[in-house]
């Protein structure tokens, strides 16, 4: 017994068993379907199943209707295009790489299920004309058939799938809040108690971005299993709201350093309401109740400097600090909330106590010059692979091109997707020996459709089980499509080992081609991703020193924060410091409120506040042009307490407290470490505290 402990706690939990028998049985209806209908390549239906299938019913139907539309795309695209250019084949090849990589490049622009579509559009149109260029007249046929094909493996794996031992995307999305809850909640407790270790923290936040990064795919997929439309609302609110709780808790830990180090007596004021804060955030994990949230409110008002005192910079720090604290409390309310809303499936609309000018939808960041370059990068090797293809006079070169096309297309969007397309070559060799057995030993002694579906069985339930698990994803579906598509079943047995040989080589030909044009043409990797991402950041602080309106500066607020949640995971990856991406955030974030709020002042304040923006902006344009983070100049203290200065005699303006709060803030995010100066005194610098890595 001691030899087999542990043995089964490798393999597949029952409900993996239970998805690779349910998966099996819609491949095997979709192949008896096709065959009885005499389908040509009746085997697409049945490697459909699995293409599309996924354990939640969510994903299953938005991949499955995702790909009819962009099979139905293709091949509406090869009936067109292939009739026009098959008497020029060079011409034809740039046709097809420009289609594929106009697809591509607008797919990679949608981060929710629909980018399957377009990307699908892009690979399946040389799937389906190239194939047939020394046949043109068959193109509409063979369009045809692989759409009925693909429409006869969506229906029974949605079917199948609905029907039987069907599982819901909404418990997993469930599951992933609470994980993030926790996470968020240990994270908080830490800054709040003041025992904050990098050691500790960073992994947390590492994780803590990680999991908000996969809920914008997966929120997108529960109107598919019937969520209803204020379910996802909240979904999605609770998401935007997420996205700002990093900021304000590295906020708030800055302006708490900065009291405990300046004024440790006002720092003892603070005390008794963190760790009221402290018992708070544990509480509402059960009861987020409005009760509780007012009395911590309630308690940091009592505490709160009048605004006739913020002149002073010791009631500013704890002014600031109150202020980074409030923001946090009032975020971390609405997120529970949520939750419970979220929980209990509530209809009725739900209503938020954070609110701030700049909040708004999420908007999606994108470097657009990477992604054309990824998708220019798809095109060349298209048309390199459609050359050699030519050059040959390979036969069935075609497969090189158009498996050449897909590996392309699938990693475009990875920063390194090199190792990945080999791994699809890989897979692939294995699905050509895997197919090679079944076709010259197995189906030859077969003589009926239940022998064939029981030779299936074990070998495709077993590798269906395991597609489940991430770690095995990648290489079982390849393996089970690929030999699916390699047998290529027929209504009668007709195998030639010569051509059986001459064509499916000729998909690792291309995967291999692929893969080394990738090393070739994308060498740059996740280090140089994470230093575009930092640039854009930078260019956006430089921005800010030109006119804008205050949507534009909404539209940049939010812009900014999915940028981050980019980089993060990024910077972690090649050991990079986050700590500076975070400032860089922060410091974006408080220039803006700079700028929301002068224009309500007088005019000389707004000067002052101005030559703050633009000194800011200065500074980064320096860190551009020398392709580096630079110190920043200790001369823009000196600005900063100007302003604060200046903004003397609009105390009894509305407008005042958040533009000393935003200066503040500024100061703290761009040079922590470093006390405030004013004119005639010299900066005296302390060392920075918040880093939790190497530099970038």
């Amino acid at each position: 017994m001691g030899i087999l402990k542990g043995f089964f706690s490798d393999l597949p939990p029952a409900q993996d068993w239970w998805y690779g028998v349910r998966t099996f049985c819609a491949s095997m209806l979709a192949l008896y379907i096709a065959l009885k209908l005499e389908m040509p390549r009746p085997y697409w239906a049945m490697a459909t199943v699995y293409i599309v299938s996924s354990p939640y019913v969510g994903p299953t139907s938005s991949k499955a209707v995702y790909r009819f539309l962009g099979t139905l795309l293709g091949a509406s695209a090869a009936v067109l295009l292939v009739p026009l250019f098959v008497q020029a084949p060079a011409l034809l090849a740039i046709v097809v790489g420009l289609w594929t990589g106009t697809l591509l490049f607008l797919s990679l622009h949608l981060r929710t299920a629909n980018f399957y579509a377009l990307m699908l559009a892009g690979y399946t149109m040389p799937m389906i004309a190239l194939p047939v260029v020394d046949n043109p007249a068959a193109v509409f046929d063979v369009a045809s058939a692989r759409t009925q094909e693909i429409f006869i493996g969506i229906v029974c794996a949605a079917v199948i799938g609905a029907i039987f031992w069907p599982r819901r995307l909404a418990p997993v999305v469930s599951g992933a809040l609470d994980k993030w809850f926790k996470e968020a909640s240990d994270y908080s407790l830490r800054y709040l108690s003041r025992s904050v270790s990098a050691e500790e923290v960073a992994p947390l936040r590492a994780s803590m971005v990680v999991t908000f990064n996969s809920l914008e795919q997966m929120i997108g997929q529960l109107s598919h299993e019937g969520a209803t439309p204020q379910s996802v609302r909240n979904r999605k609110e609770l998401r935007g709201r997420m996205i700002h709780l990093l900021p304000a808790i590295d906020a708030l830990d800055d302006a708490l350093v900065a009291l405990e180090r300046r004024t440790p007596e006002l720092a003892a004021r603070m005390a008794p309401i963190l760790e009221h804060a402290q018992r708070w955030v544990s509480a509402s994990a059960d009861a987020p109740g409005e009760a509780a949230w007012q009395a911590l409110h309630a308690q940091i008002d009592q505490a709160r400097p009048a605004n006739e005192a913020l002149g002073d910079r010791h009631n500013l720090l704890l002014a600031n600090a109150l202020y980074r604290l409030e923001e946090w409390i009032d975020l971390w309310q609405d997120c529970r909330t949520l939750h419970v809303a979220i929980a209990s499936e509530q209809r009725q609309p739900w209503k938020a106590v954070y609110r701030h000018w700049r909040l708004g939808r999420l908007t999606p960041f994108f470097d657009r010059g990477l992604l054309l370059y990824s998708a220019l990068s798809s095109v060349t090797a298209i048309i390199a692979a459609s050359a050699i293809w030519m050059l040959t006079g390979w036969a069935d070169g075609a497969s090189a091109v158009v498996l050449a096309a897909v590996s392309c297309s699938f990693f475009a969007s990875m920063d390194d997707p090199a190792p990945q397309i080999y791994r699809f070559f890989f897979w692939t060799l294995v699905s050509v020996v895997l197919s090679g057995l079944y076709l010259f030993l197995v189906l030859p002694n077969l003589h009926d459709f239940a022998m064939l579906v029981l030779a299936f069985a074990v070998p495709f339930i077993w590798i269906g089980a395991l597609t489940v698990q991430p770690k095995f994803y990648l290489g079982t579906l390849l393996t089970i499509v690929n030999s699916s598509t390699f047998i290529s079943i027929q209504s009668q047995y007709d195998a030639d080992f010569m051509s059986f040989i001459n064509g499916n080589i000729a998909g690792p030909a291309g995967l291999l081609f692929a893969f080394c044009w990738t090393l070739v043409v994308r060498p740059f990797g996740t280090e140089a991703a994470a230093r575009r991402l930092t640039r854009f950041g930078w260019k956006d602080i430089v921005r800010l020193g030109e006119p804008g309106t205050l949507q534009e500066h909404r539209q940049m607020a939010v812009r900014l924060l999915d940028r981050l949640m980019q980089l993060l995971p990024r910077l972690g990856q090649v050991g990079q410091d986050t700590g500076g991406a975070l400032r860089d955030v922060r410091v974006a974030l408080n220039l803006l409120d700079i700028l929301a709020y002068a224009r309500r002042v007088e005019p000389s304040a707004q000067a002052s506040l101005q030559q703050v923006v633009e000194e800011v902006a200065a500074y980064f344009s320096a860190c551009l042009k020398a392709g580096e983070r630079l110190p920043a100049p200790l001369d823009i203290l000196k600005t900063l307490d100007r302003a604060r200065r200046g903004l003397g005699n609009s105390l009894a303006s509305d407008a005042c407290p958040h533009l000393l709060l935003a200066l503040s803030g500024l100061r703290l995010a761009l040079l922590p470490g470093t006390e405030m100066v004013v004119e005639g005194e010299q900066a005296q610098e302390q060392p920075p505290y918040g880093i939790d890595g190497a530099p970038l």
